[in-house]
């Protein structure tokens, strides 16, 4: 089967959510039983393969730089672009960014252009909240209405809810106007969400919502009196070099992004400034694997912060059903779990679509790599891509000696 069909339809198009906006209970008594999907964590397993810390600087041998290759033109036969990045810790780094920005005009992508990454920023926002509530400066059980009293409910919603999708309010691109036209603000965003039903009481359930990363991004605004993109900037992608990541903000736009399609048809008119600390990162794969990296090797927080974002997650299957049976999901603080028997297997990491885009990043224990795939089409999935190039990999090392 096509490399490019076969994956697709596992997770469709993720991930600027599609919460359910059906009304809830409209009182709430404080009561947190959880009654929600069920939940899982990543497998203990897993941990020690992380245990060492390894660099990802050199380069893969050529055999298996040609094998990507090769895989990669395959993808572009799908996309009008693709950036892709596959690291080995301790081996060396790969990655490509090829294709065409806009298929009307035939302007091919260049040393300097960029992706929007979508829901993919959620790990970067999730790990910019648990830093500050490493350090002190954020507590995790704080209740929401410290930062939003105007939130119907809020105090019994707290940043933990925010990063797990436990808080109940509806996503606000589920919301009938906010998928296109003009930009929204975050204040914008949250009255709107608020003002329509819960979907449910905070703690006692899960559905992936949009609106709790925009809190996350204004509550750590407050807290430390910056700018979320100054904040990801001296927190993350300075101190780690991703010097081609970059916040989509309102006034200051971004004309090195390629444009996003639809079915190979450009698409215009798209604010991707709009999802904020929810999904509006543009950036390129080898940004995406060298931050995934970090975090997963606990540069960025420590192992024992990073293994909690991993438990306790909540099946998404609920909500997205899988397209083949074993075929699972989860999610937990700002990352998420992967099982695909048939394809890659297991994996830990984040996907992320939004209009005219598709994204994932991820480590696979069975091969001890770390994935990115970026396409600029959101009519495919970047799962498929993924699973292209582990499939060359996993060809490649078979065929050694």
């Amino acid at each position: 089967m096509n490399p490019m069909t076969r994956w697709t339809c596992f997770l469709g198009l993720l991930l600027l959510g599609c919460a359910s906006s059906n009304p809830g209970p409209e009182r709430c008594t404080g009561e947190r039983t959880y009654r929600g999907p069920t939940r899982r964590g990543a497998p203990e397993s897993v941990w020690p393969k992380l245990a060492a810390q390894r660099s990802l600087t050199g380069a893969l041998d050529a055999g298996l730089t040609q094998a990507l290759d090769t895989a990669l033109d395959s993808v572009l036969k799908h996309v009008p672009a693709a950036s892709v990045a596959v690291a080995l810790p301790g081996e060396g780094l790969w990655t490509a960014t090829r294709g065409v920005a806009r298929t009307d005009t035939r302007e091919a992508v260049g040393p300097d252009s960029l992706f929007q990454v979508a829901s993919v920023t959620k790990s970067f926002t999730a790990v910019l909240v648990s830093q500050l509530a490493r350090e002190g400066r954020l507590s995790l059980d704080a209740p929401v209405s410290t930062w939003f009293p105007q939130v119907q409910g809020a105090e019994s919603m707290t940043v933990a809810d925010l990063l797990e999708h436990t808080h109940g309010l509806v996503s606000f691109n589920a919301l009938p106007g906010f998928e296109d036209g003009p930009h929204h603000a975050p204040e914008e965003l949250i009255q709107v969400a608020a003002e329509h039903p819960r979907q449910f009481c905070p703690g006692t359930n899960w559905a992936y919502s949009n609106t709790g990363y925009v809190m996350l991004g204004r509550i750590l605004e407050q807290v430390e009196g910056k700018p979320f993109a100054d904040l990801l900037q001296e927190r993350i992608a300075g101190p780690l070099g991703l010097t081609h990541s970059r916040m989509r903000t309102v006034d200051a736009p971004l004309p090195q992004v390629v444009s996003g399609h639809l079915a190979g048809a450009p698409i215009t008119q798209v604010d991707y400034a709009t999802p904020y600390a929810a999904g509006s990162l543009a950036s390129r794969a080898e940004d995406l694997v060298r931050f995934w990296h970090a975090l997963m090797s606990g540069a960025l927080l420590p192992m024992d912060t990073v293994q909690r974002m991993f438990q306790d997650m909540h099946s998404m299957d609920v909500m997205y059903p899988p397209s083949q049976p074993g075929n699972t999901m989860s999610y937990g603080r700002g990352v998420q779990l992967y099982e695909v028997p048939q394809g890659p297997g297991l994996m830990l990491g984040h996907s992320g679509g939004i209009q005219g885009f598709t994204s994932v990043m991820a480590w696979l224990p069975e091969d001890d790599a770390f994935v990115a795939v970026i396409f600029n089409d959101n009519q495919v999935a970047a799962e498929a891509g993924l699973w292209a190039l582990v499939r060359a990999l996993r060809e490649h090392r078979s065929a050694r000696p």
